[in-house]
């Protein structure tokens, strides 16, 4: 239980006014337990109390047993930016997340195509939800508690978001859930020019994601940028597994890229 509301004389808040109580408080997000603690109800009407705070768009429930106030200038869209409380809704369900794909690209200022969702990896699977006018998409994958996060995001929102180097491999994992490879290939490139220190980072964490990541990151540096960074490259051509396929999803048939081991078996077409 948070340490203020422990501290709080049970009962003390009425029900009506639980939502205004937590964001004069500074609290993002109560549990069913400390909503019995503040509001001194049992447990079976917790639900029934709070209904008229959602009905009025003060408060809503991203995962069952966690009530989360929502600040005035957010009531008409019936939830908060998920960036306030994806951290307390992934510790409520016992997981561990790293923000990612086009959610973090845009965060980190690649603002080419903008996020339509908020898209979160996951150590355990986690349904699609829809708050207000955000849809979260959660994809389960084991590099999540190992991935660089980046520490100043993380001061600013309290949230875990992939580092740049972190983000540029987890596009180039997935182009599919990213607008396809010609996106991914504007967002590498912003990306890069943004944040011109990412080799570090993606020779750091390279080993947590598929081959193909990798290969497929500094294909689209040498195609569209300005060039891998050796570490990159060094890494790849440590690589013993067979070649890998640009597009994931279309035909197995194209031209070898020696260097990057790498089949061009798509047309990518950046705008930039």
């Amino acid at each position: 239980m948070n340490h203020l509301i422990e501290i709080t004389s049970p009962g003390s808040v009425p029900a009506s006014e639980l939502s205004d109580w937590a964001l004069s408080h500074g609290i993002t997000s109560l549990s069913t337990e400390e909503v019995m603690h503040l509001c001194g109800l049992p447990s079976n009407q917790v639900s029934q109390r709070v209904a008229p705070l959602r009905k009025s768009g003060k408060m809503f429930s991203p995962a069952r047993g966690l009530w989360v106030p929502i600040p005035p200038e957010y009531r008409t869209w019936g939830a908060p930016d998920p960036m306030r409380y994806i951290n307390d809704m992934m510790a409520h369900l016992g997981t561990d997340y790293l923000v990612g794909w086009l959610t973090a690209a845009e965060r980190h200022g690649a603002s080419h195509h903008a996020a339509q969702v908020f898209q979160v990896a996951t150590g355990k699977a986690v349904r699609t939800r829809t708050f207000g006018r955000s849809r979260l998409e959660f994809y389960t994958r084991g590099y999540v508690s190992s991935a660089a996060q980046s520490a100043d995001l993380l001061r600013k929102t309290g949230a875990r978001i992939a580092s740049p180097g972190t983000t540029l491999l987890m596009l180039a994992a997935d182009p599919g859930i990213c607008g396809g490879l010609s996106n991914v290939a504007n967002l590498v490139v912003e990306l890069a020019e943004e944040h011109p220190d990412f080799g570090s980072e993606v020779a750091a964490d390279a080993s947590l994601f598929p081959d193909a990541a990798a290969r497929r990151l500094g294909w689209l540096l040498d195609a569209f940028g300005d060039g891998a960074p050796d570490g990159l490259a060094t890494y790849c051509a440590s690589l013993a597994s067979e070649p890998s396929f640009l597009s994931p999803t279309s035909a197995r048939t194209g031209r070898l890229d020696a260097k990057w081991r790498i089949v061009v078996n798509e047309e990518v077409d950046p705008d930039i």
